[in-house]
């Protein structure tokens, strides 16, 4: 059982993957403040609840006037329209219009006087003894927002599983929604699993090495924000321990336990023995380099865990590329994609076909262009690796590489 002999796709893993958190995992809905939204994924299509602007107003501060009277003006024959009076939408000011051969002085955001269908700014215009001197016509609707440009009453706003950003945030507020329903964060629990492993700040004994891969899965988790992600402690190489620490988490309320480390086929790789007691995989080993061993298990048919390899890059990638993108299936989230680019590879990058190979490269531009410096093609433990590249190229399974030259997708890290 602990040959790694039956390696699945990372799309059929992603795809398994995501049906069990949707068989597996409840997430409840929540409504929060929008001002405590920002990361939350929605949990509802939201609408605009009024029109924005709700009239038409003055997208400039400068003078509102109906642009027929601006006709025919220039530098040599200009036109000298006379400035009614400032105008103040927070006053009562009557009726105020705009009459033929007159100006209203207007500021930015305030809704046009009638009759007005056009804004000259300020900074175009002479003022002398009450009156605007214009050098050129301005055509209707020049420097005015219209009523419902921003968005109309009723609109979509954003879908069920869009990720809330700041702009989300002020379109909600703007439409006076001070309240949105979000799932609630999936609450996952790492468990790093090796008799080697040290935590950091702690005396580190010859033989033993700090415990990294399962603090880089926390901080990506942590960063991508619709987790509420907890490092319980490190467990060592025994079934029945690492068994002990699981169901102790599950029955604290955790959706999805990780683990990191024992994924291997030697004796002292653990996670094998572990399913073979409790529970099934749903799959063992994926294609894909680095992360081979990456796996994922229901333990008595209602606890899921994903198995992540105890070497930091892998683990990286595991998260990266395979259960990242199955939560992202699963809620159907909009907005948790990474930025990517396109750029030239520098060299030629082989693949061994049948594997989906993620290499780093390092992006920097040279005579206007963007370029990919391919680095550490191996070295799933090299965690340097990460340190000084700043995006992935993925190399489907179908292909044997790309060559040097070849403009490819970069997905960078920030």
């Amino acid at each position: 059982m602990k040959a790694l002999s039956t390696l699945i796709t990372v799309d059929n893993a992603i795809k398994l993957l995501a049906n069990y958190l949707k068989e597996l995992v409840i997430l409840d809905v929540e409504t929060v403040n929008v001002l405590d939204a920002v990361g939350r994924v929605l949990a509802e299509d939201v609408y605009a609840s009024i029109d924005r602007p709700e009239e038409d107003i003055s997208a400039v501060d400068g003078y509102a006037v109906n642009s027929l009277d601006t006709t025919g003006a220039s530098y040599y024959n200009p036109v000298r329209l006379a400035v009614k009076v400032v105008y103040d939408p927070l006053k009562k000011q009557g009726n105020l219009c705009v009459e033929p051969g007159t100006a209203i002085k207007v500021h930015t955001g305030w809704p046009l006087p009638c009759n007005a269908n056009a804004v000259v700014m300020s900074e175009d215009v002479e003022v002398k003894n009450g009156f605007i001197t214009v050098h050129r016509p301005v055509a209707a609707g020049t420097n005015v927002i219209y009523r419902g440009e921003d968005f109309k009453r009723g609109e979509l706003l954003a879908t069920r599983g869009t990720v809330i950003k700041p702009p989300l945030i002020a379109a909600l507020a703007a439409s006076g929604i001070d309240k949105v329903k979000v799932y609630r964060k999936i609450n996952i629990s790492i468990i790093a699993i090796g008799d080697e492993l040290v935590e950091p700040g702690k005396e580190k004994a010859p033989g033993k090495v700090y415990d990294s891969s399962s603090y880089i899965v926390f901080s990506m988790m942590q960063k991508d924000g619709v987790f509420n992600v907890k490092y319980p402690n490190i467990v060592r190489d025994d079934v029945n321990e690492l068994e002990d620490a699981v169901l102790r988490e599950f029955e604290r309320g955790v959706d999805v336990v990780v683990t990191t480390g024992g994924t291997g086929i030697s004796e002292s790789d653990i996670i094998a023995d572990f399913v073979e007691k409790r529970g099934k995989f749903i799959f063992r080993g994926v294609r894909m380099r680095p992360g081979r061993p990456t796996s994922s298990s229901v333990l008595d048919h209602k606890y899921l865990l994903i198995h992540f390899s105890g070497f930091p890059v892998a683990a990286w990638a595991g998260y990266e590329v395979l259960f990242r993108m199955a939560v992202i299936e699963w809620l159907g989230i909009r907005g948790l994609d990474r930025l990517s680019i396109y750029a030239r590879l520098s060299r030629r990058v082989p693949n061994v076909v049948g594997y989906k190979s993620i290499v780093r490269v390092a992006v920097f531009e040279h005579g206007g262009e963007f370029y990919a410096e391919p680095y550490m093609l191996r070295g799933s433990g090299v965690i340097s690796s990460l340190l000084r590249t700043n995006g992935y190229v993925i190399i489907p399974e179908d292909v044997e590489g790309f060559e040097e030259n070849t403009r490819v997708k970069v997905y960078m890290y920030e």
